[in-house]
């Protein structure tokens, strides 16, 4: 179901150090690699993503409350991230790396959407994107995720240690290393 959209939160109702954390982790996954056009602002979407089935169009992570996600709730921007749903209750594309970002922690989401909602609010329409039919249809994402999607959080594995969980943590969780490689 639709989360209901709120009034954008004020920049600075965002302590500091969680706003730096999410920048941090924002830089860490090339976030502005995927949700910027060529020589667009950055963050507000408008790369086209060419895959096999069609084009793909990054979509607005500015918090304009029409055109991005400033009326998205902490609870949608998690839904999002941990569910691959969108505000609206649509099913996402996988071609946005959710099935990593299921692995993201709590405080790791709380940072990077202190990030996004202190950005600067852009106006930048989303642009539709061009899919095959019939993986165009929305609902089809639901059969796909059962078949495919495993939610969850990262597991360390108990054989390796601190620095190097933290190192698999980042390459899987955050960048979603292995969409491209």
């Amino acid at each position: 179901p639709a989360l209901a959209p709120i009034a954008p939160p004020a920049a600075a109702s965002f302590p500091p150090d969680l706003v730096a954390t999410g920048e941090t982790l924002a830089g860490a996954g090339n976030c502005i690699n995927c949700h910027t056009a060529p020589g667009g602002t950055p963050n507000a979407g408008g790369k086209v993503i060419h895959t096999r089935v069609g084009r793909f169009y990054s979509p607005n992570l500015t918090p304009d409350p029409e055109t991005g996600i400033g009326a998205w709730s902490e609870a949608a921007f998690t839904r999002a991230l941990r569910e691959g749903v969108s505000r609206d209750g649509h099913h996402l594309f996988p071609v946005f790396p959710y099935t990593h970002y299921t692995q993201l922690t709590d405080v790791d989401i709380k940072a990077l959407y202190a990030y996004f909602m202190t950005r600067p609010a852009v106006t930048a329409t989303n642009r539709a994107n061009t899919i095959l039919f019939p993986l165009d249809i929305r609902p089809l994402q639901a059969v796909w995720k059962t078949l495919f999607f495993k939610p969850g959080p990262y597991r360390p594995d108990p054989g390796r240690d601190a620095q190097w969980n933290r190192g698999a943590y980042l390459a899987e969780a955050v960048a979603a290393c292995a969409d491209c490689h």
